[in-house]
């Protein structure tokens, strides 16, 4: 069965592949673009470097748990997690993108954290389900399979965003609690977690061919419930990233 912390980047990704499906034209709801500068103070290499910008440093000082207490995985992105009886840490980064400009990230960020009506994400999550074939993420069938779930678990859902301040020049968060970041031509996601661990998941009866899709809508469920402390978590983290650029 997949770790909890596997879904929720899947699920992440998956908003992430809607998101590469926004338009390159600025839309209704987007900054204004025409006063940022075309220059690029990112080069695109620096996605190859996230767990440079998410470091176990970074998680453990914002979080207060010993940074060698915390496990890597590079999945998507870069994740870090830590539990003990009580309590459980989840924290990740990824869809990295340094853009060729300041008013490219602009643009893009402007339309990939537009709220969305159900309507809108359905065809997003078309889209997003012809990604998952050709993403390198997802390098495995195994993968692939638990993307595909994941797709149906999330559903077609509206997407609604708000602003988050004094993170970058610009921040917004989902109603998950997943927030979106620009700072200059970077754009990325990030994820924060620290709170009660989930309950136990009940599979008694269930087919084993249904097993991963039953625990993604799970995890699904959990996210939403825990999204108030998961905003909360996640903006820190973001400043926490963002400080260290």
């Amino acid at each position: 069965m997949p770790h909890p912390s596997q879904l929720i980047t899947i699920t992440l990704l998956i908003l992430g592949l809607a998101a590469c499906g926004s338009s390159d034209k600025n839309e209704a709801g987007a900054q204004p673009v025409s006063a940022l500068s075309d220059a690029a103070r990112f080069d695109k290499d620096i996605r190859k470097n996230a767990c440079g910008l998410l470091t176990a440093e970074i998680v453990g000082a914002t979080f207060d748990i010993p940074a060698d207490k915390l496990r890597q995985m590079k999945i998507a992105g870069c994740r870090y997690d830590w539990e003990n009886d009580n309590e459980v840490l989840e924290t990740g980064i990824l869809m990295i993108r340094a853009h060729k400009s300041e008013q490219s990230a602009a643009v893009w960020f402007g339309n990939a954290t537009k709220s969305r009506t159900a309507e809108e994400m359905k065809a997003d999550m078309e889209k997003a389900a012809k990604r998952i074939e050709t993403t390198k993420s997802l390098d495995t069938e195994a993968k692939k399979s638990m993307a595909k779930g994941m797709l149906e678990a999330t559903g077609s859902k509206a997407v609604k965003f708000e602003d988050v301040a004094g993170v970058g020049e610009e921040a917004r968060v989902n109603q998950d609690g997943t927030v979106y970041v620009r700072v200059d031509n970077l754009t990325f996601m990030v994820s924060a977690y620290k709170g009660s661990k989930a309950p136990p998941l009940d599979l008694a009866g269930v087919d084993i061919k249904q097993m991963a899709a039953v625990a993604m809508k799970s995890a699904a469920q959990w996210a939403s419930e825990t999204a108030p402390q998961r905003k909360k978590d996640g903006a820190q983290l973001a400043r926490a990233i963002v400080a260290e650029l």
